[in-house]
């Protein structure tokens, strides 16, 4: 058999203490999340591919396959979409307070270093249209960033009306639309000034301001009250300057009046998450008010917010803040007729495991290639050291 033992492009394994901090990371997100009130929630990895409408997506590319019936399936490339779903086909009660960890799958480019198989964490809140809901998100991703000690990190807030007010009142097409999203999503301040040229509008002024609206959170605010007397984007810079002032004892909050996230179906504040050694956002969400009208003829209010584990831990990696697993400092051979004795034993002694040889001299070989100081040997007649690396030394 030819066995191709390279991996998907995009995918990786994790080995031993890198491992081991993922699983923490997730643990201590769940953990939070639940302290906070969150309920637990699980989806499946594989949908049928109409819960991803494409109204709802940007850019996404997803795996997609068929199943033994010939339907078109695709593993999740988002966690929203399916908990929509449960929540308007499974009849629970309104409002709910939700959290969720598990893995998802985004066909990217080949060679743009993005990473396909990623796994994500992250909280729902469903059926509360106050603006608490956006602030309870913030905060909750605060607090985690903070449990995990990650260093220097920066709340960034924005209104997706204000890209939706826009695009309406410019009566854009699809393409047209597109282009623009994209000079917007890399602020070229020339491709904007030749759109605007192109597109005449009352809103010219702000639009040509929107590559540079982005900083701190008072200062933005106040200079774009002055570009525009749109009453819908002055409605949504008064309700993230409510935000700001509602959590800003708990960090800085940056704003970007330019922010456009990757799914369509946010209706309200938007957010994302850096840090000085994160090469991109690792934190986002934000309210999405009708996200459940494609599953039901009712909607919800909605806000949720994202985290990338994955970015999360190489972020504690390259901070230095993750603790090394303790080292093994006994290692126990024994017989088979005392096992019951060794695992006693094993239990007792902090930093111990067991030897599975079958020979005293193979353990020992072990202890001395693996730095472990000390091992015993267990048998019928009792338990004694049988190498110590003191008495070696």
């Amino acid at each position: 058999m030819n066995l191709n033992r390279n991996l998907p492009t995009g995918t990786r394994d994790k080995l031993f203490r890198e491992a081991q901090t993922a699983y923490k990371i997730e643990q201590q997100v769940n953990q939070y999340f639940g302290k906070r009130g969150f309920k637990r929630i699980e989806t499946p990895i594989i949908e049928f591919a109409d819960v991803f409408s494409s109204e709802n997506q940007a850019d996404t590319k997803m795996y997609r396959f068929f199943d033994e019936k010939g339907r078109l399936t695709v593993l999740r490339p988002d966690m929203t979409l399916p908990i929509g779903r449960v929540v308007s086909t499974t009849g629970v009660t309104l409002p709910l307070k939700l959290s969720y960890s598990g893995k998802i799958f985004r066909a990217n480019d080949d060679f743009g270093g993005e990473q396909n198989e990623q796994t994500q964490a992250g909280i729902e809140i469903i059926g509360y249209p106050s603006i608490k809901a956006e602030i309870e998100c913030i905060l909750s991703g605060i607090g985690v960033l903070n449990a995990l000690e990650i260093p220097n990190f920066q709340i960034e807030l924005g209104h997706a009306a204000i890209y939706r007010r826009v695009i309406h009142l410019l009566n854009l097409s699809e393409t047209a639309e597109i282009d623009f999203r994209l000079l917007i999503q890399n602020k070229s301040l020339t491709g904007i000034q030749q759109f605007v040229a192109n597109n005449p509008s009352t809103l010219d002024d702000f639009i040509l301001a929107l590559p540079r609206l982005f900083g701190p959170a008072n200062t933005i605010l106040l200079q774009a009250k002055k570009l525009t007397t749109d009453k819908g984007i002055l409605t949504a810079l008064t309700e993230i300057e409510t935000i700001v002032g509602a959590v800003s004892y708990k960090a800085d909050i940056n704003v970007d009046l330019g922010l456009v996230q990757d799914f369509h179906y946010y209706t309200g504040i938007i957010f994302r998450g850096y840090a000085d050694l994160a090469a991109d956002n690792f934190l986002s969400g934000g309210r999405y008010d009708h996200l459940l009208e494609q599953f039901t003829t009712s909607s919800s209010p909605a806000v949720g917010l994202a985290l990338n584990l994955d970015s999360l831990t190489n972020l504690q990696n390259r901070a230095g803040t993750i603790q090394k697993q303790a080292a093994t400092t006994l290692l126990i051979h024994y017989d088979l007729a005392v096992l019951p004795e060794a695992e006693q034993l094993m239990k007792r002694t902090p930093n111990s495991e067991l030897s599975f040889f079958e020979e005293p001299s193979n353990a020992i070989s072990f202890a001395k290639k693996w730095k472990i100081p000390r091992v015993v040997y267990v048998s019928t007649e009792g338990t004694k050291t049988i190498f110590a690396k003191e008495a070696a030394e």
